[in-house]
């Protein structure tokens, strides 16, 4: 496996409008789309996996459902179907933008090759997606829900298999793109006097999310504060080079600033 490759995770909150259910942003998924293209023409991307959350798509039937709260019975199974299905339509839309920005993407299911235990992603199989992206292919996954040995199903977190992936795959880099700049002190949607933490060491995880305010948006992953804790286990991978970045895609230009080196407006998560 190539060392250039890079795990993006494109958020929810980026992707989807997560205060109004069942409603993508359809012109920031197409600059995004477009922005990914730019960075694979100017070789500022190499082998490249793309992680897509399912924002106000997934979390509002999954909340309702408590799909959440593992299986409970077969009262369960058909809004678990549902839920898939109204998912799987937001997919559908992300591929067919990445495909008409040329990106030959590889659309894949952890619910097929992850499974977990108490919500922690435990045994997997990424034969198919080493292969799919050794032939040049852009694997696309997302959260799904995935089989527990214990709870019966859960909900698998974006977050998490994108540490898992890079961690089996031997990434390069892990950035989270979202609706905002990385990690701050406080919500910088309803406190315009938010600071921005440039840096956060992977050992000071716990403690920032207790300085973290809550956010206005509930949903079923847990937000920037599930995305660090997600983060916890990457300790390792971080002292041996793994870099990790936290950034808005929301304007363009933003990926490719990274990329060339300007980390100004992102958070990047290290090990001092």
């Amino acid at each position: 496996m190539s060392n250039d490759l890079t795990v993006l995770k494109l958020g929810g909150s980026l992707l989807t409008d997560k205060s109004k259910p069942y409603t993508p942003r359809m012109a920031v998924m197409k600059s995004v789309c477009e922005e990914i293209r730019q960075c694979i023409n100017d070789e500022l991307l190499g082998s490249l996996i793309l992680i897509q959350g399912v924002g106000s798509f997934g979390h509002p039937p999954v909340l309702e459902h408590h799909l959440h709260m593992g299986f409970k019975g077969p009262k369960q199974l058909l809004p678990l179907s549902d839920t898939q299905s109204t998912v799987g339509k937001f997919r559908a839309m992300l591929v067919e933008q990445l495909q008409q920005a040329d990106i030959p993407v590889c659309l894949m299911y952890p619910s097929s090759m992850v499974v977990a235990e108490r919500m922690k992603m435990t045994r997997y199989f990424f034969e198919p997606l080493r292969g799919f992206l050794s032939i040049g292919m852009v694997p696309l996954l997302g959260g799904d829900i995935l089989i527990d040995s214990v709870m019966g199903f859960t909900v698998g977190s974006g977050d998490q298999l994108a540490v898992l992936i890079a961690k089996e795959l031997k990434a390069k880099k892990i950035i989270f793109a979202s609706d905002v700049a990385g990690i701050f002190d406080s919500d910088p949607k309803t406190n315009p006097d938010a600071e921005l933490y440039s840096e956060i060491d992977i050992g000071e995880v716990e403690r920032t999310v207790e300085e973290m305010g809550k956010s206005t948006v509930i949903d079923a992953s847990g937000a920037m504060k599930g995305k660090l804790k997600s983060l916890i286990p990457a300790r390792p991978l971080l002292e041996a080079g793994l870099e990790v970045s936290i950034l808005s895609m929301m304007e363009s230009g933003n990926l490719a600033d990274y990329l060339k080196g300007n980390t100004s407006t992102s958070t990047q998560i290290v090990s001092r």
